[in-house]
């Protein structure tokens, strides 16, 4: 089985992260991620991610550096997971897809329930965000 390529925007401002709540139709309900999306045929990472924002929040966004990736078989699919760094340019955030939204402490990542394939990325952002 290939493994869907899948964006992740890790967004900062104040010393806080984004993260979004899985919608309540969704197979990952309650989870939490890092938002984005499923690279279409034609597009890079980066232009995908900033699609995703825009449908999923109404945001305008800029791509900024790799933080990393995570790979999670789920059974009935394989996620193949990049996570971009993201800076938030304009816009409100309105819930499209999610159920929910906050900022959270880096300290709060280890205490977040994450869907499974985020779990790597929030170590890794830790990680990084605990060095700087």
């Amino acid at each position: 089985m290939k493994a869907i390529k899948v964006t992740a925007a890790v967004i900062l401002k104040n010393g806080k992260v984004f993260i979004a709540q899985r919608s309540k139709n969704d197979d990952l309900s309650g989870k939490w991620e890092f938002p984005g999306g499923k690279i279409e045929a034609s597009e890079t990472a980066q232009a995908c991610l900033k699609r995703e924002l825009l449908e999923e929040f109404g945001i305008e966004t800029k791509i900024l550096d790799y933080l990393g990736d995570s790979q999670f078989d789920y059974g009935n699919k394989q996620i193949h997971l990049l996570a971009y760094f993201v800076e938030h340019l304009s816009g409100e955030f309105i819930l499209q897809v999610h159920q929910n939204y906050k900022w959270i402490h880096p300290e709060e990542l280890d205490f977040i329930d994450w869907a499974p394939a985020d779990i790597v990325l929030a170590k890794k952002l830790k990680q990084k965000l605990t060095k700087e």
